[in-house]
């Protein structure tokens, strides 16, 4: 994966940034990383490339990478290493078990409060995936899909549920990559399209049934593939991916 070096702004005198503004910097490029799911099952992180690469010192990478590990997004193996986990079907049809259940309330949530502008809005991305989709543009496919159901659940205005939900997304989200890749079930984006109708219609209960049959779809098509130790691309490198953050 590509790392584009940010740009952290100084302070007024002059002086380095603050280590907590620096921790969560790294913080949030690698939730969202893995979220949107420019990392991938099996992959190493290295420490040294993505210091380099986010312009920082290998201390609060390494903080960051022990506070994924400790939130089981990312694994520690025998050797010391730090990678994303290969996630065995039993776990993997858990995880999507419990995404049904709290995406399906969130969307039932913000189906019951969505107004015109939320309509517009997921409307847009559902466009920008689609045009995605067409192009075989990967990021912009993963990006697009993560941007319209967590735009879908905020909306919900839940406190409780967003956590959980951001929990989930941080331990399947790098298996999304991989769900692109599979042709008996390509990616179309009917069901977003079948939950903007529902919510134009003001349906909560057919735009969670959306949703589901969204989420299962993806479990369906990722266990296919999935063997006894796990989901992992067949190639020892990931992606040249970057991604907004």
């Amino acid at each position: 994966m590509r790392i584009e070096k940010p740009e952290i702004e100084p302070n007024g005198d002059g002086a380095k940034p603050a280590r907590g503004h620096v921790h969560e910097h790294v913080l949030r490029y690698m939730r969202r990383g893995l979220m949107v799911g420019a990392f991938l099952p099996g992959q190493v992180m290295s420490l040294r490339k993505l210091a380099a690469g986010l312009g920082t010192s290998p201390m609060p990478v390494r903080e960051v990478l022990s506070r994924l590990v400790a939130a089981n997004a990312l694994e520690e193996t025998k050797g010391g290493s730090v990678r994303v986990p290969r996630l065995n079907p039993e776990k993997l049809s858990d995880l999507f078990a419990v995404r049904e259940m709290l995406e399906g309330m969130a969307t039932e949530l913000a189906a019951k409060k969505a107004g015109p502008e939320l309509i517009e809005e997921l409307t847009a991305i559902n466009k920008q995936l689609l045009v995605a989709i067409e192009k075989r543009d990967i990021l912009n496919c993963l990006s697009s899909n993560q941007k319209f159901h967590f735009t879908l659940y905020e909306a919900a205005e839940s406190e409780v549920l967003m956590p959980l939900i951001e929990s989930l997304w941080l331990q399947f989200g790098p298996t999304m990559y991989m769900s692109l890749l599979i042709p008996s079930m390509p990616w179309n984006a009917s069901d977003h399209e079948d939950i903007l109708a529902a919510l134009k219609d003001g349906n909560a209960n057919a735009a969670k049934k959306g949703i589901v049959h969204d989420i299962r779809t993806t479990c369906k098509a990722l266990l296919s593939v999935a063997g006894p130790q796990g989901l992992e691309l067949p190639f020892a490198h990931g992606p040249e991916l970057q991604f907004d953050y």
